[in-house]
This record gives structure tokens, C-alpha cells and sequence, in this order.
């Protein structure tokens, strides 16, 4: 059965029914999908976005129940994106990467698929001071982060992304300037599809197998309400058993 492991924030969030059907569409048999998202989502710490709260990537409970399930014949296809929002959080790039090596390091004793995406570089450089500012303010309000800080440190954070690339032997693709607009770190709706076909593309013996197709607003509600295994909800603590679905193909979903 192919297992899929999709890590990231509110890019995966934002297309998660679309990747979950899509690889739906392009594998034959069922899926196992292991995510751990959320906008916001930090890769070591937990963090808040209104009431919710959740548990970093790399201390949250998937890596466990990853660890008792019977063992793919099939490498696990793993998706790490979404990498720089720790940086909003103050914490430094070198402690980033390290957080996002711990990840590449249980990966690869899996002999995962990996895919490490870049930082949205090119749409950071087109960011000023006015449109920055209100962004931090939107996304993460208690941020302290300065203007002036931010490229430099984004910078570093890139090309640690790009050395862990050529030390775990995986690529690092990038991500397209063009695929962003006025938000600096969303993919815009329409370029969504595109742009994870291209992501993925070294997933598939075909790329074009794939297709992230938007999903009907039914459809992608339903996957959206699924519940993680771990969160706060107004400061109180709420878990659910996983996975937290299964489909009647025998497909199961598994969220964190």
C-alpha cells in the first residue's frame, strides 16, 4: 500500500483536498496519508493561531505511530515544505535547519521519496516594508521580527535548505515567483495545481499522472474538519485516536 507523508503549514493546509485526491487519482491502490499541517505550523515548537494550538512537526505524535505500522514495500513519497514560518517565531535558521535534518534523518531510515521544498525567495524580494508589516501583522501578530532582518535571515535559511539537499541526496526544488501575488507566502488559487505537479514531479516514473485538480467545496470541507491527533483548543488539551478516516477503498488518513 503506498504511504504518503505530507509535512508542512498553511500551503499544504490550503491544498490538502486537492493533494489528497489528486494522489488518490494517481496511485491504483490505496493510500495511507500520514500530514502534519496548520497555518502557522513550526517545525519544533507549538504554536497559535486563534484558539488552536498545535504541537511542533518534529515532536508531534506521527513519527510514533509512523514507527508502529508494518514497514511499506513501497519507500514512503514525503512532501517537507512550508519551511519558513519559524523564523517569524524568532527562532534562528541554523535551529531551523537542525529541526528540519531531525525530520530528513527518520526519513531516511524509512528510505523515503523526499521532496524538500526551497523558500519563496523570489517573492520575498519583492516585499516592502508597508506590505511586510501587514502581513506579520495578519499571519503572526505577536511577532517580533524586523524588515530588516528578514532577507538576510531567509536567505541563510535557504541555502541551509539547499545544503541539506545535497547532504540527504534529495531535491530541493524551488518555488516560483510567479506563483505568488500580493500575498508573499500563499500560492495563488489558480497556479496551485501547476505548481504541485512540478513540486512532486520526482514522485512519479509519469509526472502527468498527477493532477491537483481543485476539489468540490463539500468535498474539500470534509477533509478540512478531520481532526489531528493532538491540539489545544482554547488552552484545552483534545485528542483523537488515528487514523482519523478511512475510506471505502481502505485508504486511510492520518493527521497531526
Amino acid at each position: 500500500m503506498p504511504r504518503i507523508i505530507l509535512l508542512g503549514a498553511s500551503n499544504v493546509t490550503l491544498s490538502f483536498p486537492r493533494l489528497v485526491r489528486g494522489l488518490h487519482r494517481a496511485f491504483p491502490d490505496p493510500l495511507e496519508i500520514f500530514a502534519a499541517h496548520g497555518h502557522g505550523r513550526s517545525f519544533g515548537i507549538w504554536n497559535r493561531i486563534g484558539p488552536r494550538e498545535l504541537p511542533g512537526i518534529v515532536p508531534c505524535r506521527l513519527w510514533d505511530d509512523l514507527a508502529a505500522q508494518p514497514t511499506s514495500e513501497d519507500p514512503p513519497r514525503t512532501l517537507i515544505t512550508d519551511i519558513g514560518n519559524d523564523l517569524m517565531y524568532g527562532i534562528e535558521p541554523d535551529q531551523i535547519a537542525a529541526w528540519v535534518a531531525i525530520c530528513l534523518e527518520r526519513l531516511r531510515a524509512m528510505r523515503a521519496r523526499i521532496v524538500l521544498t526551497q523558500l519563496p525567495l523570489a517573492s520575498a524580494r519583492t516585499l516592502g516594508r508597508a506590505r511586510f508589516q501587514f502581513f506579520r501583522k495578519l499571519f503572526f501578530p505577536n511577532s517580533q521580527i524586523q524588515f530588516e532582518e528578514l532577507e538576510a535571515k531567509t536567505t541563510r535559511l535557504n541555502q541551509l535548505v539547499v545544503d541539506l539537499g545535497h547532504q540527504f541526496d534529495i531535491p530541493t526544488p524551488e518555488l516560483r515567483g510567479e506563483w505568488y501575488g500580493f500575498d508573499p507566502i500563499h500560492i495563488l488559487r489558480r497556479h496551485r495545481g501547476a505548481a504541485w505537479q512540478e513540486l512532486l514531479a520526482s514522485w512519479f516514473d509519469h509526472p502527468q499522472v498527477a493532477e491537483f485538480r481543485a476539489v468540490s467545496p463539500n468535498d474539500s470541507l470534509h477533509l478540512w474538519r478531520q481532526r489531528p491527533s493532538e491540539r489545544r483548543w482554547f488552552s484545552r488539551e483534545q485528542r483523537v485516536a488515528q487514523p482519523v478516516l478511512r475510506e471505502s477503498d481502505e485508504s486511510s488518513l492520518w493527521l497531526y
